[in-house]
């Protein structure tokens, strides 16, 4: 486990903002797939809707859904929101989740919005899917620009 005495954590506001940005790139992310969805279905398989509808829509949207989180978690280690605000998520030893610790953190997140303040009284900044995922998000230190010579 990593000392969490040198571990910067993000603020309640900063958390918010990075899920205001994400929710607009997953809303965008979203729109793609059912266009996609209604292109496949009426050119491919003759569907007659214009409208997607149905488990099948519904388990795709899902499985969109987190595969864009899960991908982005596991692999760079955050979003793009995420990026926007210099945080990473890393398990409790500082490493990518992993693929388990997404899907724990994305299916308690609705939950955890409930309780989403708690994070103002926690030392570390910690939510409840965070906790129950062992997952954090730590603050990244900004990249200095460089300079032209």
């Amino acid at each position: 486990m990593t000392d969490t005495a040198d571990i910067q954590y993000p603020s309640i506001l900063r958390r918010f903002a990075i899920v205001i940005y994400d929710y607009l790139l997953i809303i965008a992310v979203c729109i793609t797939y059912g266009v996609i969805y209604i292109i496949v279905g009426k050119f491919v398989f003759n569907m007659v809707s214009d409208r997607p509808s149905g488990l099948f829509y519904q388990i795709g949207w899902l499985a969109t859904v987190i595969g864009f989180y899960s991908y982005f978690w596991m692999k760079g280690g955050a979003t793009t929101g995420m990026r926007a605000w210099h945080v990473k998520i890393t398990d409790l030893n500082g490493n990518a989740p992993s693929l388990a610790k997404c899907l724990i953190r994305l299916f308690i997140s609705p939950i955890g919005w409930l309780l989403f303040f708690t994070a103002l009284f926690d030392k570390n900044k910690q939510t409840l899917h965070d906790r129950l995922s062992q997952t954090q998000l730590r603050l990244m230190p900004k990249e200095k620009k460089k300079t032209k010579k």
